[in-house]
């Protein structure tokens, strides 16, 4: 159960733009019933528990009325405060009765790293998802494949050669190619429960509404972007702060990529992968997680 449980959030993170549409209602339908599948999933494997659950629930009903139609401005933004807090909350791993499965515990991948633990976040996914459904009808639309072009290009490049550079640099880790066993646990938990959560935080929440209030008070297009991108990478770095100063401004670092890349190509997806880039080579070139 606990494995299908997974396959069905993972299905519903990636379906949220499969749309059933009327003249006003527009529902991701795919995405919902995925996500109720894989919730009524972990109830049966044990995952959840009673509180836990109607607390999930609460937040996908948030973000699916956030989704679908006029409401007065302040029940609104009430709605967006609420449905934050719950996700920072599920995804920080407050919730009780929640059981995220450890799949690998305390291996150190080289001689020289720190002990590395990896656990399926159901809660932290959830939260992305969540999240996400609310944030995807703002997503900039156009040619996918234009805006595509200009998040990755040069971004992604300039993004991991900055942020791995300056993690060699501090001597947090040093080059150590390998490829563990559970490379696949890896890509599918740190892709779909971290870096969704992560980006849809804090480029779909903080950073993208940071921008369009600064350009509302005078400021230029340009000066609200790059200011918006600065607050949010540093608060991205603080989020890293467990790590040390120094890991935490390697991430301030990266996600000022992150967040460049989100700006120009203005689709939360961009953000995602280029993040996700950036961790994939880290595991498999680098120390992992860093030096002891």
């Amino acid at each position: 159960m606990t494995l299908f449980a997974f396959i069905a959030l993972a299905l519903a993170l990636l379906t949220p733009g499969l749309q059933w549409r009327s003249q006003s209602v527009s529902l991701p339908l795919f995405s919902l019933g995925l996500a109720l599948l894989a919730l009524g999933l972990a109830w049966q494997a044990n995952l959840v528990g009673l509180v836990a659950a109607a607390l999930l629930l609460l937040q996908l009903a948030l973000a699916l009325w956030l989704t679908t139609g006029p409401a007065p401005r302040w029940l609104r933004s009430s709605g967006w405060v609420l449905l934050v807090l719950l996700a920072l909350a599920t995804a920080l791993h407050w919730l009780p009765g929640m059981q995220n499965p450890l799949l690998v515990d305390a291996q150190q991948l080289t001689p020289d790293a720190i002990p590395y633990r990896l656990y399926a976040n159901f809660d932290k996914g959830w939260a992305g998802l969540c999240l996400l459904l609310a944030l995807w009808p703002a997503q900039q639309q156009g040619d996918l494949w234009q805006r595509y072009r200009r998040g990755f290009w040069p971004l992604l490049p300039l993004t991991v050669l900055a942020a791995m550079g300056l993690a060699l640099g501090l001597g947090l880790v040093q080059l150590a190619p390998k490829w563990p066993e559970f490379w696949l646990c890896f890509i599918a938990c740190n892709l779909l429960l971290t870096c969704i959560a992560e980006e849809a935080l804090f480029r779909g929440v903080l950073q993208r509404p940071l921008r369009d209030w600064l350009t509302q008070r005078g400021s230029s297009a340009q000066s609200a972007a790059w200011l918006a991108i600065g607050l949010v990478s540093g608060l991205f770095g603080l989020a890293h702060l467990a790590g040390g100063w120094a890991y935490a401004c390697v991430a301030a670092v990266a996600s000022i990529g992150y967040g460049w890349a989100y700006q120009r190509s203005g689709r939360l997806e961009v953000a995602v992968l280029t993040h996700f880039a950036v961790n994939l080579l880290h595991f498999g070139l680098l120390t992992y997680p860093m030096l002891r």
